[in-house]
Order: structure tokens, then sequence, then C-alpha cells
């Protein structure tokens, strides 16, 4: 795990704050493997249908019925995020904007497996994640 997210998790244990992370294979799992070998206890492990992986058996909250709801569900309950976006991901940059426009402080690490370049940044209002968002949130909404 690059050293600064361990850095902010750090940072948010040292502040006793509670720990929404979610289940799905990737910096999910990395997150949870960091919190257990921290001890850390005041842990939310967020789901859709099924639990896939829980490393500490911390609490679980089903925050929706696929992984869509689930995102935004467990983005509503958060007050800041701490986010690794490989190989810009479509999932997570619409989570990106999301996160954006809902003015939640998130850390972001960006890193690229082709070549290896990586930055870290705190979210950029003013940049766009994803270029297509405000036409997926249109059909998300015709759909309702």
């Amino acid at each position: 795990m690059p050293q600064e997210v361990r850095e902010k998790i750090d940072e948010a244990i040292a502040r006793h704050m509670t720990i929404i992370v979610g289940e799905a294979p990737g910096s999910c799992r990395l997150y949870q493997d960091y919190l257990q070998s921290k001890g850390y206890a005041d842990v939310i492990v967020g789901h859709a249908r099924s639990m896939r992986y829980n490393a500490g058996n911390w609490k679980t909250v089903q925050y929706g019925d696929n992984y869509k709801e689930r995102e935004r569900n467990m983005i509503e309950d958060a007050n800041s995020a701490l986010i690794i976006w490989a190989n810009r991901s479509g999932v997570i940059a619409e989570n990106l904007e999301l996160l954006k426009r809902r003015g939640i402080p998130t850390f972001l690490y960006e890193c690229e497996t082709k070549t290896g370049s990586a930055k870290a940044s705190w979210l950029d209002p003013k940049r766009i994640y994803d270029s297509y968002y405000y036409m997926k949130e249109y059909w998300r909404k015709q759909k309702q």
C-alpha cells in the first residue's frame, strides 16, 4: 500500500474515526488488511447483496442490492474519503464525481500500472474525473 495512503489511514485511526470500507477485491482489501494489522476496531464493512471479504470480522452494513447502489449509499454516509484510483477506472471516476459534487473532502491516490506513475493529492473541484457523469445521472434518474 502506498505510504501516502497508509499515512491517511493512520491519521483517521489517531482521530478515532469510524472507517467505512468496501469488500471488493483491490483497494478495499488493501484497506481492510491494513486496518486489521493495526488492530483497529471501529470499522464498518459495506456490501451489496453478499459479503465477500471481512478481514477483521467487523460490523457489516448492506448498502444496496448492487455495486452501484452500494457505492452511492456508502458515499452518502461518508464525511471524508480516501480513494485509490488505478488506471482511471470508470467506476472510481464516477465515485469521484459524486464525492466532488457532494463536497466531501477526498484524498486521492492516482496510479497507472503501465507507466508506474503515481501521484497523491486532494480531490480537485475543478477537474472532470468522469466526462460522462451528467449523461449517466440523467439516465439513472429516468429509470427511477
